[in-house]
């Protein structure tokens, strides 16, 4: 059986959304409004996210020093260590965010983590503010779905699906997993849909539970 790990980014891999630190920075309390928007299903994650960056007008660079300079940017433990352990078991592991490519990117590289396969929200800077947008598996602009395409991508490329993740968001790709590590509001949202899934603190737990998934 072929093995893809698919793995959120920020709350996952991250301990914290690292967008939400750089619009409480850079944008400050207008974001929110927008967030409750989001969380209430009123507007999907692509409007969401081109609305509140279009607000952010620091360059790249700015950004990434506030990332790096921050207490809140923390790394959940045992990262490293799963990486090293979907290496030898030959899984494919393959970040899938609605967060933005640039810091994702840019805090793996800082990590002295390469090679990982990544999809992610695209960014351009401006002085007028930030554009993001999402570019689905077939090349085309998506404002919903972005998740649970890369997911099907991955079940066409004949990979049974491994998901990790903390957020709403990813309970979609979470429906179409053979096996589901949750922590956060996926926790949350895997037990009001009884949906099977492991619960973890770190990636140590991730480990543990798809060694027990080798060896069943």
């Amino acid at each position: 059986m072929k093995i893809a790990v698919q793995c959120d980014f920020d709350g996952t891999v991250t301990e914290e959304d690292v967008s939400f630190l750089l619009l409480d920075t850079f944008v400050g309390r207008k974001w929110k409004e927008m967030l409750q928007e989001y969380m209430a299903g009123k507007i999907p994650v692509g409007t969401f996210n081109r609305k509140v960056f279009a607000m952010v007008k620091a360059d790249r660079q700015t950004m990434l020093d506030v990332i790096f300079s921050s207490d809140r940017v923390k790394i959940r433990p045992g990262f490293r260590e799963l990486l090293e352990y979907c290496n030898q078991k030959d899984y494919k592991f393959v970040i899938v965010s609605n967060g933005l490519i640039f810091y994702i990117e840019a805090m793996l590289k800082n990590l002295g983590v390469d090679g990982i396969e990544m999809f992610a929200a695209q960014n351009q800077f401006s002085p007028d503010g930030m554009k993001v947008r999402y570019i689905g598996p077939d090349g085309s602009e998506m404002e919903a779905g972005f998740k649970e395409a890369y997911t099907g991508l991955l079940q066409k490329k004949g990979y049974s699906v491994v998901y990790v993740g903390n957020g709403v968001s990813d309970i979609y790709p979470s429906r179409q997993a053979i096996k589901v590590f949750a922590t956060g509001d996926l926790l949350e949202k895997c037990r009001e849909e009884n949906l099977a899934y492991t619960p973890f603190n770190d990636f140590y737990d991730v480990t543990k539970g798809l060694e027990s998934l080798s060896s069943g």
